[in-house]
């Protein structure tokens, strides 16, 4: 098997992972034996058992699963996605279409769908495309590694860890460097067989 090949294997398993993490509430989880009102929290949705915030005046008890945008979480929104969190929200968002943009141009290249004198440039643009994914979720892995110990933000975050789908986005991130440095591989190959 040809370098193009690893590298597409390693695109879409960069884009399998970088799915799962994208949309599953594990990012943060609360140890199981502590009594935490928190209970875990994604990118997208957030899990609170009983928890009351001190903001609302209503006195609305959060027990249970919500999407960050829903109307009923919206007391909580402003506390919930500080900056920082927004960043990251698209930085994943960016580096995952990022990546099913590139996988679809390098699979028509490689299939022979675009005019073969292109294939090594776009394996080129696909192995730059890949680098500039792997910055932008060691970007945001850091960010968020960093902050989710900020007490302001997550109640008790000494009784709180970073959990699977967080390693699965670091592992999205080690799978685009791989494909990126196939990619570029695969380009080099193609360019050296052309001056044969």
């Amino acid at each position: 098997m040809e370098n193009g090949t690893f590298a597409m294997f390693c695109l879409c398993f960069a884009i399998f992972t970088m799915v799962i993490a994208f949309a599953s509430p594990y990012w943060v989880e609360s140890f199981a034996k502590a009594d935490n009102k928190f209970v875990k929290l994604g990118l997208w949705e957030f899990c609170f058992n009983d928890y009351t915030f001190y903001k609302d005046y209503n006195g609305k008890r959060y027990l249970g699963c919500w999407y960050i945008f829903s109307t009923e979480a919206r007391p909580l929104w402003e506390w919930l996605s500080p900056p920082w969190f927004i960043a990251c929200q698209v930085l994943v968002s960016v580096s995952l279409l990022f990546q099913v943009i590139t996988c679809l141009v390098a699979t028509l290249a490689y299939w022979r769908c675009l005019p073969s004198n292109l294939k090594e440039l776009i394996y080129l643009a696909s192995a730059c495309v890949c680098a500039l994914c792997v910055l932008l979720i060691l970007i945001c892995l850091i960010l968020f590694g960093v902050r989710k110990e900020d007490r302001g933000w997550m109640p008790r975050p000494d009784q709180n860890y970073l959990s699977w789908s967080y390693g699965l986005c670091c592992i999205s991130g080690w799978s685009c460097l791989f494909g990126a440095i196939l990619f570029l591989k695969a380009a080099r190959s193609d360019i050296v067989k052309d001056y044969r």
